[in-house]
């Protein structure tokens, strides 16, 4: 079962928090949820990887634990079903797959995933089984092409992390249509696009390591979310460009070549 039954984890979890004092909630976090994740982290310090995963929306220790809400809809069964559909559609590795609730302090939005080479995770609230599959598809098609570009997260190109994005939202438009992609995909013209690709983004596209491509993708000097906004519009015009090819195994270079971003 590629879905790991962490709602048994969270039933410890709870159980043993009735019993303890409150400065020993971090670490009993840590011992029943974290230990557990030490090979995914190669045998990473549990307090280290509980830090990493809050830091992607892990519940903290004294919130609660909204657990049978989640059974309630059966999201560890939606996304098994979820992973058994996609894995033979795009032919993908199987790796676990790690549900948690997310943490009270988003406030922002009530899910969020992280895909890693050899695990995935996803950190959810109440939300419909279709934004749940569509988080699933999102963070899952991720999986697929790290698993098809064979390279570390550090050897990840600007350019590798654009498509990466680009790809997964296309995904979710072909298997769900445009009402679950991410809101702000259309937040911006294609010229607009354009001109601040020549700019900000030609010049960098060979920067390695995923953790240097956070202001490309994210914004802050540059405007917000604007490296999801391109690389879904250079996985689009790929698309539109060869509509019998599925650009998920192909290379990152050719996907942009064959697109109507430029090279130079």
């Amino acid at each position: 079962m590629a879905v790991v039954s962490t709602d048994k984890w969270l039933e410890e979890f709870i159980s043993a928090r009735k019993l303890a004092r409150k400065k020993e909630l971090n670490s009993l976090q840590c011992s029943i949820l974290c230990e557990r994740l030490g090979e995914i982290f190669q045998d990473g310090l549990p307090e280290e990887i509980q830090f990493s995963l809050q830091q992607q929306g892990l519940f903290l220790p004294n919130e609660v634990v909204q657990l049978e809400k989640l059974k309630k809809n059966n999201v560890w069964d939606c996304v098994e079903q979820e992973f058994i559909y996609l894995q033979q559609k795009w032919n993908g590795p199987a790796v676990p797959i790690y549900i948690f609730p997310i943490t009270q302090q988003q406030t922002m939005t009530n899910k969020n995933g992280v895909a890693y080479p050899q695990a995935l995770f996803l950190f959810i609230g109440e939300i419909e089984t279709r934004e749940l599959q569509a988080l699933f598809a999102h963070e899952y098609n991720h999986v697929c092409r790290l698993h098809n570009l064979k390279k570390s997260l550090g050897d990840m190109t600007l350019l590798d992390s654009l498509i990466l994005e680009g790809l997964a939202e296309c995904a979710v438009q072909e298997l769900y249509g445009e009402k679950w992609l991410l809101p702000w995909l259309k937040n911006y013209k294609l010229e607009e696009l354009l001109a601040l690709w020549k700019t900000y983004f030609l010049p960098h596209l060979k920067l390695q390591g995923v953790e240097k491509h956070r202001p490309f993708l994210y914004g802050g000097k540059l405007p917000l979310w604007i490296g999801y906004c391109i690389g879904y519009e250079i996985v689009q015009t790929y698309i539109k460009n060869h509509p019998t090819h599925h650009p998920l195994s192909i290379s990152s270079q050719d996907i942009l070549a064959g697109s109507d971003f430029p090279l130079q």
